[in-house]
């Protein structure tokens, strides 16, 4: 596996980007700051439950949790790409229509399940809306007004707007996190197809693809975080950090080091 230096480098560097983007987030105390921590803190989270994983080799594990981290990320790139009167509707929106939207679908969801099972439970009765709730829901969010509402925050249309928004290299790589991921938490033939892949090489390739399969998931960490200091450095108007610029160089610098190990497995 890669080396124990390199492990405590990823460490070092993520704790860096962190520190510094606490201390960019907390700047201002509006409901825009706010939404930012809340994701923030959801990226940061499911970025230490990520590493465990990968300190216990649960690589494809690890890649499932890659993915709320990057559509944690988009959701705070997307959000902030917008100027001023733009960004608060984004975060009303986030917080009020989508919510009463989610709302409603897991209602309705809830209510099939007890329908068809009729499971006496209070997970699935808690969720169903009364008759006057799920009238005036259903009557505010048609189909029409649901889609044009939600079609804006789909992971695919944030991107589209971020690349307009902003000039970030790092979104031409998030497809391929988002696809992986995908894969994985549907268990499909592909996900199923390269994890025997894996199993039936020999034991040097397996080494070698597990060693570059974690490489890329503590790259992509530390790429995300970086990403989240060009934002709020910039929202800040601020310029990076030079230590910042510095570590990711170094980290970048030795990931490099790994790269003789694709000829193994070719």
């Amino acid at each position: 596996m890669p080396t124990k230096e390199f492990r405590i480098l990823f460490r070092e560097t993520i704790d860096l980007l962190h520190n510094s983007i606490c201390e960019l987030t907390l700047k201002k105390n509006d409901e825009f700051y706010k939404l930012l921590r809340a994701y923030y803190t959801f990226i940061h989270n499911r970025t230490q439950t990520l590493f465990l994983l990968v300190q216990n080799d649960c690589l494809w594990d690890a890649d499932i949790i890659l993915r709320p981290i990057a559509e944690c990320a988009v959701k705070f790139a997307y959000v902030s790409s917008f100027d001023v009167e733009i960004r608060n509707e984004k975060v009303r929106e986030f917080w009020e229509d989508l919510a009463e939207i989610n709302r409603l679908k897991q209602s309705r969801q809830a209510k099939q399940v007890f329908d068809l099972t009729n499971i006496d439970s209070n997970y699935l009765t808690d969720l169903i809306l009364s008759e006057n709730e799920q009238k005036i829901l259903s009557e505010k969010w048609t189909k029409k007004i649901r889609q044009s509402t939600e079609q804006p925050w789909s992971y695919n249309e944030m991107i589209k707007t971020i690349s307009k928004n902003y000039d970030f290299k790092e979104i031409l790589g998030l497809a391929r996190n988002f696809t992986q991921s995908s894969h994985l938490i549907h268990a499909d033939e592909t996900a199923l197809g390269v994890i025997n892949d894996r199993e039936n090489r020999t034991l040097e390739q397996k080494e070698a693809l597990m060693n570059l399969h974690e490489i890329r998931l503590l790259s992509d960490c530390v790429s995300f975080y970086f990403w989240l200091i060009k934002i709020t450095t910039g929202l800040a108007n601020e310029n990076i950090k030079q230590e910042l610029i510095d570590k990711v160089n170094e980290f970048e610098k030795d990931k490099s080091n790994f790269e003789q190990l694709r000829k193994i497995i070719k």
